[in-house]
């Protein structure tokens, strides 16, 4: 079975995604010290922030990084059959990573309050919780096939 278009175009999006992902996460930093002449937001001013930002960011880019690995490879999948045990468990790293990336910002809130970060932890927690669903799905779609290659 060959890829569908669709696939295809997706997963080079993903390539195009995890390279500036790797670039912005590696450059932090650096980003930091241009976002900071610019602009001066309430919290840059106050002794710690700037290390706690740089900290942030660069976990939540790792754990972004690392999702859309996961993506990747459930896409590489697709032509043999999505519906194997290695994507449902794909999903569950996925799902898990979002619902740690929620904790995080909504832990964030609690000492740096921000609407944006607000914003992100509903929707990394909506995205955790939609892809436990998938891991559900696909599990219940894993034993379908095992149990019709048995019977075959």
């Amino acid at each position: 079975m060959t890829e569908p278009l669709v696939s295809r175009i997706l997963r080079y999006i993903l390539y195009t995604v995890v390279a500036a992902g790797v670039l912005l996460t590696a450059t932090v930093p650096f980003m930091l010290d241009t976002y900071f002449s610019i602009l001066n937001d309430a919290y840059s001013i106050e002794q710690g922030y700037r290390m706690f930002i740089t900290i942030f960011l660069m976990i939540v880019g790792f754990a972004g990084l690392w999702a859309v690995m996961e993506l990747i490879l459930i896409l590489h999948s697709i032509p043999l059959g999505p519906f194997i045990s290695r994507n449902v468990r794909a999903f569950k790293r996925i799902g898990v990573i979002f619902l740690a990336l929620a904790a995080m910002f909504w832990g964030k809130c609690l000492l740096y309050v921000t609407f944006l970060t607000m914003i992100g932890g509903v929707i990394f927690l909506l995205g955790g919780l939609f892809t436990f669903t998938l891991v559900s799905l696909f599990r219940q779609a894993v034993a379908f096939r095992e149990e019709n290659d048995l019977t075959i």
